[in-house]
């Protein structure tokens, strides 16, 4: 049997509900006709207009046929056409009968197929896989198909809580056509030549303002609108990302509610006809010839043609509102108009704009700084939210309160809380974690974009015992993203719910505390920016996270420099578990691996052991932690390779590590062009033979932060990164970075010399890339993340290379 070679990217079933009804057949236009050269030097235009039937139109060959090369030659592979989008078109044909009819049976059998078949067919035409093509640095054919499979489905969530209007032409004499990219897009806010829609791109369907419109067949088309913007078009910001944008999620929507009130006249379906023309690649299709032309009768407004797409107003009842739903089990479930599971906590949004706002004012995003040296000078694309409380804020309100909570305000020491932490104050601080930071939580928004700081993503070992180089990296960055360690109530399951088993949770919780506090000057003063996982708030992202790191775990090396660490960590909290066992408990093990003690020298032991669990800060000084289930001990590598590569795109960061393990994994995926180094070899050279030096002690680590003459070194990379951004190295330049580099690095010697007995050596390692690194996993990652300003690559990678031993 023959392959299927000719790939039909609008089906043939479809293009029959727009055929002349006499010669079954339809008219054809082509937008960008071909030129030819004749022999007399002329050139002639080749014919634009034509009628023809839908087996003839719309197809290219090898559109979606993959290759393989075997011992036997190619192999040519159909499966994307006729298993993939045969299996699609299967339920997209008597889905669109269903809701053309108005069948509510069918309508609610065939209502996700409906939604996947109308995604599939934004992606499957050659603007749409040209799109998808335009967000990876370079895909083959196979590679294609891949990622088009990987991110099929990803409007359905959008649309389906949308409002869903279905407008009716019967009553016009003209009908509505067909494009070559049937599902189109229109924001009023986007003119017809804003760059940012220039082929193969149109407005993002998560944006409020955005419509989509999907002709059903003549005489009838879908118009999707985000139920935000429905509700208030004139209130709201075009441009906007809807609230709560989730690509993929699991919502509850009624599959019956459908808009059918309007019928159109002729000029309303002209006016479509007209978005749809505008918005196709390069064919569009009708049943009449001079349907083809609408801008022959009318000259559109473009932004004005919102008023015909807009639903009515009084027909909104059937969306929005809250959902409650039982179960048989007694438990339920909630869903706000927006999709959100639990109602909106009103407690984290704040009233700022720019009207309202001075330079000298605190700026709106949170930041501590003013709004003058923060976000003045910024585009809205490049500031976090001003609706929500920032990272930072949060970060603040949950110190002050933990504070209270642990009675630290009246004067309570260390070892106080040592003795004192209970379950009570666990479940009160884990419940205030869960309060700032709900499932709900729109949390890229929350994030620094790219910009001009120097901003670092650390990737490593999250843990008190091993922070202190970091804070004394925050002299060579402005602002350094770590992610807190802390577990979030609102995602786990129940049986590791800290709110719900908080005595399990005591060490770690002391532990995660002691980091907190340590690192809340810095917090506080905008040199760290500590978050939450990204993946608490996107059960998708998690999902992709996980699937990617376990792929890959059998590339995961760990090196000399890590076990160190590694070892060092286990030993520390197998004493710790040592000090927490009953004196029986001791007694037992002491007698299993030394049988031969006397009871005297057992005695000093756990004697011993008890008076190290003392001296240690990390230690409780409680007698029961063994009971009710023990201790929870965790280790915190975070974040993992994926998700700090993500981070790094998205915030405009450098990706820094001080592990092994993740230098490894940036050294084995990150698709790195190894040409591209010869350019800057001379200054990654120079960069590795200096020595530089990490204060340790927290107080003194801060004091030296602040000396403006201490940030030489943030500046020779900020003018190192903007050479890499605009691809402008010369040889000149490179050695004023390298001298620079050398004169800062004696500088930050002289004030540390006299604190040597506090400061960490250690070696910078560069890697760095003109082409920049990308990673196809994590470029599909960024891709439900492509409504917010991101870098196209990662142009810089950095290893803290720490000898351990030494130091």
């Amino acid at each position: 049997m023959g392959k299927s070679r000719d790939n039909h990217y609008v089906p043939i079933w479809y293009q029959e509900g727009f055929l002349d009804a006499t010669t079954k057949k339809t008219h054809y236009l082509d937008l960008k006709p071909e030129t030819r050269l004749l022999s007399d030097g002329r050139v002639i235009q080749m014919n634009s207009q034509w009628q023809s039937s839908p087996s003839q139109c719309f197809c290219q060959r090898d559109l979606y046929t993959t290759f393989f090369q075997t011992l036997f030659g190619q192999y040519v592979n159909d499966d994307i056409e006729t298993k993939l989008f045969g299996k699609i078109d299967n339920e997209g044909a008597p889905a669109i009968k269903s809701f053309l009819k108005n069948d509510l049976v069918n309508c609610n059998k065939y209502f996700q197929g409906f939604l996947e078949y109308i995604d599939a067919q934004k992606i499957r035409t050659p603007k749409g896989l040209d799109w998808l093509k335009s967000h990876y640095p370079n895909l083959n054919q196979n590679d294609l198909m891949k990622e088009m499979q990987a991110v099929r489905a990803r409007h359905c969530s959008i649309w389906g809580e949308g409002v869903r209007e279905i407008v009716s032409a019967e009553n016009s004499s003209i009908k509505f056509i067909v494009s070559d990219h049937p599902v189109t897009i229109y924001n009023s806010a986007f003119k017809l030549d804003d760059p940012s829609c220039n082929y193969p791109n149109d407005p993002s369907i998560a944006l409020k303002g955005s419509q989509t419109i999907f002709p059903l067949n003549m005489n009838y088309c879908l118009i999707l609108t985000n139920y935000e913007y429905a509700k208030n078009p004139e209130t709201q910001d075009p441009k906007e990302i809807r609230t709560f944008n989730r690509y993929f999620k699991h919502s509850y929507m009624r599959t019956d509610s459908f808009i059918r009130s309007r019928n159109l006249n002729n000029n309303e379906v002209e006016s479509i006809n007209f978005i749809i023309k505008k918005r196709a690649n390069r064919y569009i299709a009708g049943a009449k010839k001079e349907w083809l032309y609408p801008e022959k009768n009318n000259k559109y407004n473009w932004e004005e043609l919102k008023s015909i797409l807009l639903p009515p107003s009084d027909e909104l009842f059937q969306f929005g509102g809250e959902i409650y739903i039982g179960f048989e089990n007694r438990k339920g479930a909630f869903q706000d108009e927006l999709g959100r599971k639990t109602p909106e906590n009103k407690s984290l949004l704040k009233n700022m704009s720019n009207d309202s706002i001075k330079k000298e004012d605190f700026c709106g995003c949170g930041s501590g700084k003013t709004f003058e040296y923060c976000c003045f000078n910024k585009a809205k694309d490049e500031r976090p939210s001003w609706k929500e409380l920032s990272i930072r804020e949060r970060n603040i309100i949950f110190y002050n309160k933990i504070n209270d909570i642990l009675d630290i305000t009246n004067g309570k020491s260390w070892d106080n809380i040592r003795e004192e932490l209970s379950s009570h104050h666990i479940k009160e601080i884990h419940e205030l974690y869960a309060f700032l930071w709900p499932a709900e939580t729109d949390f890229i928004k929350l994030l620094p974009k790219p910009d001009k700081q120097l901003r670092a993503v650390y990737s490593g070992t999250i843990d008190i015992r091993t922070v202190a180089p970091l804070l004394g990296l925050t002299h060579y960055f402005d602002e350094i993203i770590i992610q807190s360690p802390f577990v979030n109530p609102n995602i786990v399951k129940e049986e590791f719910n800290p709110t719900l088993h908080p005595h399990q949770y005591k060490h770690e919780t002391l532990k995660n505390l002691a980091l907190f506090f340590e690192l809340m000057p810095y917090i506080d003063e905008g040199y760290i920016n500590f978050i939450p996982d990204p993946c608490d708030f996107d059960f998708h992202l998690r999902d992709q996270k996980n699937k990617m790191a376990n792929d890959r775990k059998e590339q995961v090396e760990i090196g000399p420099k890590d076990k160190i660490i590694f070892d060092a960590l286990k030993k520390d909290d197998f004493e710790i578990i040592d000090g927490y066992l009953s004196e029986t408990q001791i007694k037992n093990k002491i007698k299993k691996t030394l049988s031969n003690l006397t009871d005297e020298k057992i005695d000093l032991t756990i004697k011993f052991i008890r008076q190290r669990t003392v001296s240690n800060p990390l230690a409780l000084l409680q007698s029961d932690l063994m009971m009710n289930g023990g201790q929870i001990m965790m280790a915190h590598m975070l974040p993992n390779f994926e998700i700090s590569f993500f981070l790094c795109q998205i915030t405009g960061s450098i990706f820094v590590t001080d592990s092994q393990i993740r230098w490894g994994e940036m050294m084995k995926t990150g698709n790195i062009n190894n040409n591209s180094y010869s350019q800057w070899s001379k200054f990654i050279k120079n960069v590795r033979e200096l020595q530089y030096h990490l204060n340790v002690n927290p107080q003194q680590a801060l004091i030296l932060r602040r000396k403006e003459q201490l940030q030489e070194i943030s500046l020779i990379f900020h003018d190192l990164l903007l050479q890499i951004s605009n691809q402008g190295f010369s040889e000149e330049k490179e050695n004023e970075l390298i001298n620079k580099l050398i004169k800062s690095n004696h500088i930050l010697w002289q004030q540390e010399k006299e604190n040597l007995n506090e400061t960490f050596m250690f070696n910078f390692v560069l890697s760095i890339s003109n082409k920049g690194f990308t990673n196809n996993n994590v470029q599909r990652m960024l891709l439900n993340y492509s409504d917010f300003k991101q870098l196209d690559n990662l142009p810089m990678a950095i290893f803290i290379d720490v000898d351990w031993k030494r130091n």
